[in-house]
């Protein structure tokens, strides 16, 4: 089975919604202790800079936001509410601070020839983490450093636009209105609401 090809920097120097669209369907792979760890990407949120308040990088660089300042290409890993760890991709030209939160994966079991047997919900961040081994540690990882990366994202098939849903952000109180969330339409995998045919426009979810 060939090998996917990798998705490079300029893959995440571009504007983060349309790397948080791109980023639905694509295997994201992590290096653990005992071999690689390999998952379908099926729901992202994207999360602008100084003009998004719900961005961590609303009020500027802090310690713990500045690695969202770019480059593109680094995760922005953190802990959410001491409880369990977000993991980002950072996205767009240095100093903009955006970045892609990783909300839900599907973990594939693959046979000796790179088939897949079956897959894993990782349903939220916290579980997608978990499921990945990704911890605190893994904070400013470069995915674009070639061959010796711990974390990278492979290209998969190109979806059509109708099988990506798009809605509001989950569990916030700033920021709701943006319709900033991408999501596999109808797999099982996604932490929210997840339908079966595209939403409206006003950030609604249809299902049928």
């Amino acid at each position: 089975m060939a090998p996917a090809e990798r998705c490079g920097r300029a893959f995440f120097e571009r504007a983060v919604d349309d790397v948080a669209f791109d980023l639905v369907g694509t295997h994201l792979v992590v290096r653990g202790e005992v071999g690689w760890r390999r998952a379908l990407i099926v729901e992202t949120e994207a999360y602008g800079g100084e003009d998004d308040p719900a961005s961590h990088a609303f009020r500027g660089p802090t310690p713990r936001s500045v690695i969202m300042f770019g480059p593109a290409g680094h995760l922005y890993v953190y802990r959410s509410y001491g409880l369990h760890w977000c993991m980002n991709v950072v996205t767009g030209p240095t100093g903009v601070a955006t970045a892609v939160l990783l909300r839900a994966a599907a973990l594939e079991a693959e046979d000796p020839d790179g088939a897949v047997t079956h897959s894993t919900p990782l349903r939220g961040p916290g579980n997608l983490t978990r499921g990945l081994g990704v911890t605190g540690s893994d904070n400013g990882v470069d995915c674009c450093s070639g061959a010796a990366a711990r974390v990278f994202f492979e290209r998969g098939d190109t979806l059509a636009p109708e099988l990506v849903g798009r809605s509001r952000r989950i569990g916030l109180s700033k920021g709701v209105e943006r319709l900033s969330r991408y999501y596999l339409l109808g797999n099982d995998a996604v932490s929210g609401p997840r339908g079966t045919k595209r939403p409206g426009q006003d950030g609604s979810t249809s299902t049928s």
